[in-house]
């Protein structure tokens, strides 16, 4: 007989382990009643407790059903992890963020009607690394249907290969968020592989646009102005092409070249 067997059983006291220890809180009525036990209604709510824990809440749950859960050392330790970690973003939403000239709380900002911005959106940008500005003012990515994203995608190809815009200007014209073009281009090789083609083909039109108004006379302010690319295109083409800047380098020269005259007529004799 071990010294278990030596102490009067209770009623509604479960089998306990040598390791674990007797409670006196008494358990839900679903855990003490044999052959009554709903294993679905527990679980439920044990993780609609957890679930409280980790969004920084208080839950409202009675002493009868923690006694119950907490018999288990896992989800003992799991509640005190969810319990600090709900601590730790309650802080941070309720932590001072500055921008824009003023300093308020994340609850605060998503309250500003000029933002339409989650407190719990904007606290994990900010965790991410994403600049307070962007954080506040970034559209939130929201799901798009599978027709909608292949109708922006070949968009996105159409415009890239005209050499108008570079892959960040075109970005921004279709309104698509950089976090989910390199979601697309992460999760599809085919559609990266296209856009890698697509802006090649449109950089290269749009260079021999630039080249050829320099070869007919052009400064390189006019034109960028005529083809419409922006100097700053230019000026990282110059940079990180060696042979668009050779190439370019020659244009301009030739450019600056005076034009031969030619020599006088004979004069005529009155």
């Amino acid at each position: 007989m071990t010294p278990d067997d030596t102490q009067p059983s209770t009623p509604g006291q479960g089998a306990a382990t040598p390791h674990t220890p007797r409670r006196a809180a008494a358990q839900p009525p679903e855990a003490r009643a044999p052959g009554r036990t709903s294993a679905p209604e527990v679980i439920e709510g044990a993780a609609a407790h957890l679930l409280a824990l980790l969004h920084g809440d208080q839950p409202d749950t009675s002493a009868e059903h923690l006694a119950s859960w907490r018999i288990a050392s896992a989800f003992t330790e799991l509640e005190v992890t969810l319990t600090e970690l709900g601590r730790s973003r309650r802080r941070r939403i309720q932590a001072e963020i500055s921008a824009f000239g003023e300093t308020k709380s994340a609850a605060a900002w998503a309250a500003d009607p000029r933002f339409a911005v989650t407190a719990q959106t904007l606290v994990q940008r900010i965790a991410s690394g994403m600049r307070v500005t962007d954080a506040l003012t970034l559209p939130v990515t929201r799901t798009r249907k599978p027709e909608e994203r292949a109708s922006l995608q070949v968009q996105l190809l159409d415009l890239l290969r005209t050499g108008d815009a570079d892959l960040p200007q075109v970005r921004d014209k279709l309104g698509i968020p950089a976090s989910t073009l390199s979601s697309w281009m992460r999760n599809n090789p085919a559609f990266k592989a296209a856009v890698a083609q697509a802006g090649a083909h449109g950089t290269t039109r749009a260079q021999q646009a630039v080249l050829a108004r320099i070869r007919m006379g052009s400064t390189l302010a006019g034109a960028a102005q005529h083809t419409g690319v922006h100097p700053h295109r230019i000026a990282a083409w110059r940079r990180d092409d060696p042979v668009f800047a050779r190439t370019l380098q020659t244009a301009l020269g030739r450019g600056r070249e005076p034009r031969r005259q030619s020599p006088p007529g004979p004069r005529r004799q009155g």
